[in-house]
């Protein structure tokens, strides 16, 4: 493993294969939907936050790492195929179809998000715990 590079435990990427934003994911990569990837630019254009758009679709940089967001963003901003298909659909937002439906999807996928971050969170002070009473032995 490359230092620095992020590593998906299973849940995690179970979780992502979950998400309609994500193609595919594995323990080291994810692949995004085009239709994600041009919403993420359109608002982009607006001036929204890539990160809060990828949170609001469930890939918090709690999970993902903020540096992933920003190189997918340069990524995405440079290919002329995804500019080509952004210009000609305008601001169209290919993710959503019913705004009631988003809502509830949106609010399960913060939710799950919000369950893997506590996870995340409790398997860390386990850690620290145990180094601790090693320490104290």
């Amino acid at each position: 493993m490359k230092y620095g590079k992020r590593v998906f435990r299973d849940e995690e990427v179970e979780y992502l294969n979950t998400l309609p934003a994500v193609r595919h994911a594995s323990p080291t990569r994810i692949t995004y939907e085009d239709a994600f990837k041009l919403e993420c630019l359109a608002r982009d254009r607006k001036g929204e936050s890539p990160t809060r758009v990828f949170r609001e679709y469930g890939l918090a940089p709690e999970v993902l790492g903020p540096k992933r967001i920003e190189r997918c963003m340069s990524r995405w901003r440079s290919d002329p195929s995804l500019q080509d298909a952004l210009n000609k659909d305008g601001d169209m937002n290919p993710m959503l179809s019913n705004d009631n439906e988003d809502r509830r999807e949106r609010l399960i996928r913060e939710q799950a998000m919000h369950i893997v971050t506590l996870e995340n969170e409790v398997r860390r002070l386990r850690a620290i715990l145990k180094r601790e009473r090693r320490v104290n032995e």
